[in-house]
């Protein structure tokens, strides 16, 4: 596995003080939740969006949720 870079963990600490209603790259997505990033872009485990050309993202309310545990998702692991 490879390690985090500095960028990574400064985005990851100030995730928590992002609103509901904000997009987070599938990158941040798949730090957060243990899935990797592949199977973010191939299936994921919560509906995403296209914010730029080649870009996709998901809502950061259903990220918390998921990670939380609060969505049951066929591809959640416990």
């Amino acid at each position: 596995m490879r390690r985090l870079s500095d960028t990574d963990i400064a985005i990851l600490e100030r995730f928590e003080r992002l609103p509901d209603s904000a997009a987070a790259p599938l990158k941040i997505c798949a730090l957060l939740s243990g899935i990797s990033e592949r199977t973010w872009r191939r299936s994921p485990p919560i509906p995403t969006f296209q914010i730029s050309a080649g870009k996709r993202a998901a809502n950061v309310g259903l990220l918390r949720k998921l990670t939380r545990g609060e969505l049951t998702s066929p591809l959640a692991v416990a």
